[in-house]
């Protein structure tokens, strides 16, 4: 078993985006690590993009066996009856984001399986290619991996994230949590930024909002520099809660495909699923990353479409190839969607102590625009120092996530988005609490047995490191098990009782009572709860002191029932 970083050779980090996905990796034992990508990925083109699309294929006889990834599936697509043979999945990502409610996915199976398959065969992939080099040295057990997920993801939908990894293969369900490890995608990117863009000569203070605007979410966050360049790591500190939405560059393609058909009136409805997919494509490679707002773009049709019969009044050139006017992209398809980045931006910008901000990075795929860039600038010029797009902007979040998993340290503090608790009887208040709750204790004292305990108030700075101890007690023999269960609420507001209609479970722990020698029936016996909420995860232990630690590693939203994931170490 690994316990210690020290022990891991390799660390790879998967960026599994709603439209694209990468990886990246790099040597632990290097004391300047250098990151090197994944740039060979199956079925691929002359594209230079170093990345692969986040497409599955299923046959519709057998929608339980995926049979292409990424560009294969892709490619599957172009074929003729392709659509009707396959059932294709992308942006299936966005089936984790509770908030969209966009329901099962056309092969009937649960988003966390889909995302399993994707990443199974991913990760096959990227152990091949990984190991032809210097790494075919070490053992693949002692690979560290590093996953990203949106910041604004819930609990539920990163505990989904985990389950996927351990069903995909890359790491075993028993071994050392450290060795999977979850970061936001902006607080990847925020690493990538800082250690690439040394002429921004970041101090000791400066602050970075960071925008990661990807193909289906964009996330923000600001992070303040702790130590002065002369620190080869400099450390970060989070400054505010990070925010975001669901509104990437994957809407900017629903978009366009509704003009699309605008313009192809009653052709859209015949028109054959390949056609389509090429008008799309045209646009997500050439007009997509090159649309400045100024320049009029153009599009080939395909031979099948009747150019006496669009619905345009714009003129067709060269036989079959659309004009699509600046102003109308402009005000159809980008402005919308970049309308609801700027109003993100803005929010984000709003939270932050005194509005000194020094630059903002834009990463991410949707963060290369260069329309969402002049967007961007134009807003906050004003505001701030610069608005910068670095260098290879589209792998931002994936290397960074690489720098994080050689050094989980680098992230000292963070902002606690909810408010977090537990069940215990407190003292009973005659005026405010109701008299079902009331018990007195074998002791004699009066308690409230429905109180909300806070351990972490929403808006706390937490250290990475950040234990919270709770001494608990039981009366021995008169229970086989104490269930512990984990509360949160979204509200500022502190709630007084667990079971207030904001409030919901979020995890769960149920630890048996261990056998005690010199105890008798119904003495009053202690254990310690002990949470640590710095990490983009949250762990809860239960400890009776017998060697053995009860735990459950994973947070998450519950309504009706819950998954638990349990462990016990000695």
């Amino acid at each position: 078993m690994i316990g210690t970083k020290d022990n891991y050779k390799v660390v790879i980090s998967y960026d599994f985006g709603t439209t694209f996905s990468g990886a990246s990796y790099a040597f632990t034992h290097n004391t300047t690590p250098e990151v090197f990508d994944v740039q060979k990925w199956p079925h691929k083109g002359g594209s230079f993009y170093p990345k692969t699309p986040s497409i599955s294929a299923y046959k519709r006889s057998d929608p339980s066996t995926m049979t292409e990834w990424g560009h294969g599936a892709k490619k599957l697509m172009l074929k003729p009856q392709a659509a009707k043979e396959n059932i294709i999945l992308s942006n299936f990502k966005l089936n984790l984001d509770e908030s969209l409610h966009r329901g099962i996915a056309e092969n009937r199976r649960s988003p966390v399986s889909n995302i399993a398959d994707y990443l199974k065969a991913l990760h096959k992939h990227v152990l091949e290619d990984v190991t032809k080099g210097f790494a075919k040295n070490y053992d693949p057990d002692t690979f560290r991996y590093c996953l990203t997920v949106p910041a604004m993801w819930s609990d539920l939908a990163k505990h989904s994230m985990r389950k996927a990894a351990v069903m995909a293969g890359l790491i075993k369900q028993n071994d050392p949590q450290d060795r999977l490890i979850l970061i936001s995608e902006p607080e990847a990117a925020a690493l990538y930024c800082e250690r690439m863009c040394e002429q921004v000569n970041l101090k000791k203070g400066d602050r970075m909002l960071i925008c990661d605007a990807g193909g289906g979410t964009v996330d923000l966050i600001v992070f303040e520099v702790m130590d002065d360049r002369i620190q080869s790591n400099n450390r970060l500190k989070e400054v505010t809660k990070g925010i975001g939405e669901s509104c990437g560059s994957v809407f900017l393609d629903e978009k366009f495909k509704v003009l699309m058909q605008e313009k192809l009136g009653d052709q859209a409805k015949t028109l054959p699923a390949a056609a389509m997919n090429n008008l799309m494509d045209q646009f997500v490679d050439n007009i997509k990353p090159e649309f400045d707002g100024l320049d009029d773009q153009y599009i080939s049709l395909p031979v099948s479409i009747s150019l006496d019969d669009l619905n345009t009044e714009d003129e067709c050139l060269d036989e079959g190839t659309m004009a699509l006017r600046a102003d109308e992209l402009k005000e159809k398809v980008f402005e919308p969607v970049v309308e609801r980045v700027i109003a993100l931006l803005e929010k984000q910008y709003s939270a932050v102590p005194d509005k000194r901000v020094s630059c903002i990075f834009l990463v991410g795929g949707f963060g290369s625009s260069n329309y969402l860039f002049q967007r961007v600038q134009e807003v906050f010029e004003s505001r701030v120092d610069q608005v910068l797009c670095p260098p290879r902007a589209a792998m931002a979040v994936v290397r960074g996530a690489v720098y994080f998993g050689l050094n989980p340290r680098v992230i000292t503090s963070r902002v606690s988005r909810r408010t977090y608790g537990i069940n215990a009887g407190l003292p009973f208040d005659d005026n405010l609490d109701p008299i079902s709750s009331r018990v007195v204790r074998p002791d004699g004292s009066i308690r409230c047995t429905s109180r909300f305990l806070v351990f972490v108030k929403k808006g706390d700075e937490l250290p990475v490191d950040h234990c919270i101890r709770e001494r608990m007690f039981v009366y021995y023999g008169t229970m086989k098990a104490t269930d512990i269960m984990l509360y949160a609420t979204d509200e500022d507001k502190e709630p007084r009782y667990f079971d207030e209609p904001n409030v919901k479970q979020v995890a769960a722990i149920s630890v048996p009572i261990p056998q005690l020698p010199d105890v008798v029936h119904g003495e009053r016996i202690a254990y310690t709860v002990r949470m640590y909420f710095g990490l983009t995860e949250i762990r809860m232990e239960a400890d009776f002191g017998t060697g053995i630690i009860h735990k459950v590693q994973c947070n998450f939203d519950a309504f009706d029932k819950y998954d638990i994931e349990e462990n016990t170490s000695s």
